[in-house]
């Protein structure tokens, strides 16, 4: 059986969870955009004693279907292309009802549009793990994993999730239809007078005086502004005291816009489990990856590591089984599927099947690798090294630049932020701030909101020059000096603890075993700005893998006691903001003042 080596998964595209929810947040900008353009320019319903504006449960459903896409859509694609559906037949039905009141032609073809981007990203597959995890999966070893004696029914909290959801839906759709068809028996007996508005005590309430009454009543209408004090109105008026407008009869068809949001979801929710069900299913329906591994297996809880890991080094993946395994001790076993995150995974180990709970997770949240350490600097030899200061391994050389990897000691290396992607954070930092103010603060002069505007856009250019636009690190083979977020330093490679670097792009220098050191940023793995913003800047692995190759480097010409020649690159000077800079702060300010003094509005 083909045993799984660190260099097998090294490489993998494994995309964060944000960009899975890509396709969802791409049919929930498309729902809310067709829906704003529905409000803009459909033709607005005027009711009339003549024409009244009964209940339409036909509406109600259509908005019922809109307010779900948007929810919906984080929970499953397929059931939100259905609803997409779903809303375009529903409008077009209505179109046919009320030619009166019928969409634009170009709006019909919009929300054709709509339905066909729900489906299509529905279909859409998701990102692979790229060309080296098909090379891994083509040339492994496969088997059939072997089949648990009792299978578990997965997706059960998602069952329970849509059981009241549906039975929520249920209950508010036939009280609606009950509550209307009892409202409808009365108003039909109701005498009709006319009254006079005397008042408007909110938006939505009409007071009027009924004839032969002393007192004012009040009524519930759709806009009070449409019915100005001092108008005559035909009101409904029942024994039992209820009081509406001719105009605008009890209505209980917006309920069931809730019924059918709460149906969608509960739709929603069912094909979720339905998914889990089936991909757990396929995991021991068909042959999959087997490779030998190490397991970590204690409680419900169990980490596969690679089998050339190092102690000190974390775990591949992690994830949770049905049984508890009683061993706190790593042990070679078995792992069937593909181990990567959001991937299904079953482990063999002591004769023991896991079964998992779920999908795979990082194995950044396992314990690291165990064993007795081979590092000499270590205190404690009986303990686990940090990852960090163990060497690199070749594939992780292979993965620098070229450069980077260059031999000489004499030659510096420089790392700064890519300015156009800094000057872009720089420039939309402050938008949600001006926002807020936009809204809280009244209308002011230009000049007093500029005097608003400098602070905020000025903080936000100071920030951006020292997080991201002026130089960061310089090291040759003796040292590397450092602009941190704050604080700056010069140091020799034996004066640097560890080199970290996370997801995000956030590199640490760390100089004393307490993890106290300088934070540098860099390009994230998966960044949210676009590659061709972020240029040929290093990544944060690539930045903290270059850094910890040149201290290896150094250490072991120091062992090996090679006088070098080699000065320490130039200090950590903090250089002056650039003329850019300052021109970027004074049209901000100038520009977004504008907006604070109202001018955009007029």
């Amino acid at each position: 059986m083909t045993p799984l080596l660190t260099a097998d998964v090294f490489g993998w595209t494994v995309r964060p969870v944000r960009w899975r929810r890509a396709r969802a947040l791409l049919v929930v900008v498309a729902a809310i955009a067709v829906l704003s353009l529905h409000v803009a320019f459909d033709p607005p319903v005027e009711c009339s004693d003549a024409v009244p504006c009964g209940p339409d449960w036909l509406n109600a459903v259509l908005f019922g279907l809109v307010a779900a896409l948007p929810v919906v859509a984080f929970v499953s694609l397929p059931v939100t292309a259905w609803l997409a559906a779903g809303f375009f037949t529903a409008d077009a039905i209505w179109q046919v009802a009320h030619p009166g009141l019928a969409s634009p032609a170009w709006l019909t073809g919009v929300d054709a549009g709509l339905t066909v981007l729900a489906f299509v990203t529905a279909r859409l597959a998701p990102p692979g793990l790229g060309t080296a995890a098909e090379m891994w999966a083509a040339t492994t070893s496969h088997r059939r994993p072997p089949k648990p004696g009792h299978f578990p029914r997965y997706g059960l909290g998602w069952r329970l999730l849509a059981v009241p959801l549906l039975l929520g839906a249920c209950v508010i759709a036939v009280l609606a239809l009950v509550e209307q068809s009892g409202a409808d028996d009365r108003l039909a007996a109701a005498e009709r007078v006319t009254a006079e508005v005397t008042g408007h005590p909110d938006e939505y309430t009409l007071e009027v005086r009924l004839p032969g009454r002393a007192s004012p009543v009040r009524i519930t209408v759709g806009a009070a502004d449409e019915h100005p004090v001092g108008a005559h109105v035909a009101v409904l008026v029942a024994d039992d005291e209820l009081y509406q407008l001719v105009s605008e009869p009890y209505d209980t068809s917006g309920w069931l816009s809730l019924a059918v949001l709460g149906a969608g979801l509960a739709a929603g929710c069912l094909a979720r489990a339905r998914e889990r069900s089936v991909a757990a299913r396929a995991l021991f329906a068909t042959e999959q990856p087997a490779t030998e591994v190490y397991v970590w297996a204690l409680g419900g809880r169990v980490a596969v590591y690679a089998t050339d890991a190092r102690p000190g080094e974390p775990a591949l993946v992690e994830f949770f089984a049905l049984s508890r395994h009683g061993s706190d001790d790593i042990r070679p076993g078995i792992l069937f599927g593909v181990p990567a995150q959001r991937h299904w995974c079953a482990v063999a180990v002591d004769g023991e099947l896991l079964v998992p709970r779920g999908p795979a997770r990082s194995g950044r949240f396992a314990p690291a690798y165990g064993g007795p350490a081979p590092d000499p600097d270590l205190d404690d030899p009986g303990t686990v090294p940090d990852a960090a200061r163990l060497p690199l391994r070749p594939e992780e050389i292979l993965a620098l630049r070229p450069e980077d990897v260059a031999a000489d000691p004499e030659t510096v290396h420089t790392h700064r932020h890519n300015r156009f992607s800094g000057y872009a954070v720089v420039l939309a930092s402050s938008w949600p701030f001006l926002i807020v103010l936009w809204r809280l603060l009244p209308v002011l002069p230009y000049w007093g909101a500029v005097a608003v505007t400098a602070p905020v856009t000025a903080i936000a250019c100071l920030s951006g020059w020292r997080l991201l636009l002026r130089p960061r690190v310089a090291w040759n083979g003796a040292g590397l000096s450092v602009v941190g977020s704050i604080g700056a330093r010069l140091l020799v490679w034996s004066d640097v603890h560890a080199v970290r670097a996370d997801r995000h792009g956030a590199v640490t220098i760390e100089t004393d075993h307490h993890g106290a050191g300088l934070v540098v940023a860099a390009r994230g793995e998966h960044a949210l700005l676009p590659r061709f913003l972020s240029g040929d800047e290093r990544t944060g692995l690539q930045l903290s893998g270059a850094l910890r190759l040149a201290a290896e480097r150094a250490a072991v010409r120091a062992r090996e006691r090679v006088r070098d020649v080699v000065s320490l690159p130039p200090a950590p000077v903090a250089p002056p903001a650039p003329a850019l800079l300052y021109l970027t702060w004074a049209a901000e300010t100038l520009l977004y003042a504008l907006l604070l003094a109202g001018l955009f509005d007029q």
